[in-house]
C-alpha cells in the first residue's frame, strides 16, 4: 500500500492493522452480524455511502429497510436494487425527507413506524453535504445551510428516533452518525463542513450521557470515492464503500458496547480493539477531551 494513499489516513489511526477493504469480522455473511429480525433506518440511502449501507444489511438479512433522502428517484433506485437482491424477504420503505424540515423527519418515523409496528432498531444518521468555499467568499445563509444539513439533520434524526419509541424517557436500540476525519483538522474552505461534523460528534457523546439506554456511536467512514469527496482528498480514497455498512452491523451488537458514547473509524480492526476493550472504556479514549493541561481534563495549568 503506497504511503501516499494513506496521508489522511494514518493521522487518525488507532489500530496497527488498517483496513480498507472488507474482512471476515466485520462481514454480513458472519452470523455475528446477522441482521436478522432487525429494521434499519437510513438517511441520504439512495445513493453512495448510505445505498451501499443499505445493500450490506440486506445481505445481512435484516427484516427492514427505510430509506430517507430528498431526492426519490434515487431511494426508488436503491430500493428496486434491494428487492432485487434477496427477491423481497427484506420490506424496503422509502421515505422522501429533508432532514432540516421538522416535520418531514417526524414524518419519516411515523411512516417506519406505521409500516413495521415499531421504531427502528439501527439509525444510520449517514445524509450530509460539503462545500468547499473560504469564509469572505460563503454567504451567511450557505455557510449556515452546510451546518444545518449536517449537524440539525443529525439532531431532528436522533429526536424523533426517541420520540417513537415505547418509552422516550428509556430509548433503546442503536443510533450510528457517519462523520469524517476533516472534524479534526482546520482545511481552508472546509469550516462550515468540518464544524458540523465535529459538533455532531459532540452531540452523540450528549445523546450517550442523557439517554445511556441508547446506543449511540460516531462513525468515520474513512475516504471513499463519492461525489462528496472534494478537492485534494479524491486522489486518497480507496476504501472500499461497503466498510461504513459493514461496520455499522458490527456496533449494532453487544460486541460494540465498549464503545459506546465514542468514536469508531472503518480503518480500525475492531478484534485490535476488543482486545484493548477494557481501556478503551475505563478511560474514555474515544471521546472528544479539551486540552489535557487545562484543569477541566485533569491538568494544572502551567504550574
Amino acid at each position: 500500500m503506497e504511503a501516499k494513499s494513506l496521508e489522511y489516513t494514518i493521522p487518525f489511526q488507532l489500530t496497527k492493522t488498517i483496513r480498507r477493504d472488507p474482512y471476515s469480522a466485520i462481514s454480513p455473511d458472519n452470523k455475528q452480524n446477522s441482521a436478522v429480525g432487525k429494521v434499519v433506518l437510513i438517511t441520504g440511502g439512495g445513493t453512495g455511502i448510505g445505498a451501499a449501507a443499505a445493500d450490506v444489511w440486506t445481505r445481512a438479512g435484516a427484516e427492514g429497510v427505510t430509506l430517507a433522502g430528498r431526492r426519490i428517484e434515487k431511494l426508488e433506485e436503491t430500493a428496486s436494487k434491494i428487492r432485487a437482491l434477496n427477491q423481497g424477504r427484506t420490506k424496503v420503505l422509502v421515505v422522501q425527507t429533508d432532514l432540516v424540515k421538522d416535520k418531514d423527519v417526524e414524518n419519516l418515523f411515523s411512516q417506519t413506524l406505521k409500516t413495521f409496528g415499531r421504531s427502528p432498531d439501527v439509525v444510520l444518521s449517514n445524509a450530509g453535504m460539503v462545500e468547499t468555499v473560504p469564509i469572505g467568499e460563503h454567504s451567511t445563509d450557505a455557510w449556515w445551510n452546510v451546518l444545518s444539513t449536517n449537524l440539525e439533520g443529525v439532531y431532528a434524526t436522533a429526536h424523533h428516533f426517541i420520540k417513537t419509541q415505547p418509552n422516550p424517557e428509556q430509548p433503546v436500540g442503536t443510533f450510528i452518525a457517519t462523520n469524517s476525519g476533516l472534524a479534526g483538522l482546520v482545511a481552508p474552505g472546509l469550516s462550515a463542513y468540518a464544524i458540523s461534523k465535529l459538533a455532531s460528534q459532540r452531540l452523540v457523546e450528549f445523546l450517550d450521557t442523557e439517554y445511556p439506554t441508547l446506543r449511540s456511536f460516531t462513525l468515520f467512514p474513512g475516504i471513499v470515492k463519492t461525489p462528496m469527496l472534494v478537492g485534494q482528498f479524491e486522489t486518497y480514497g480507496h476504501d472500499h464503500i461497503d466498510l461504513t455498512g459493514m461496520v455499522s452491523l458490527y456496533l449494532s451488537t453487544s460486541q460494540a458496547d465498549y464503545l459506546k458514547g465514542g468514536l469508531a473509524s472503518v480503518n480500525w480492526d475492531v478484534e485490535e480493539m476488543e482486545a484493548r476493550k477494557d481501556q478503551i472504556a475505563k478511560e474514555n479514549s474515544l471521546k472528544l477531551k479539551w486540552i489535557p493541561i487545562l484543569p477541566a481534563s485533569g491538568g494544572h495549568g502551567l504550574d
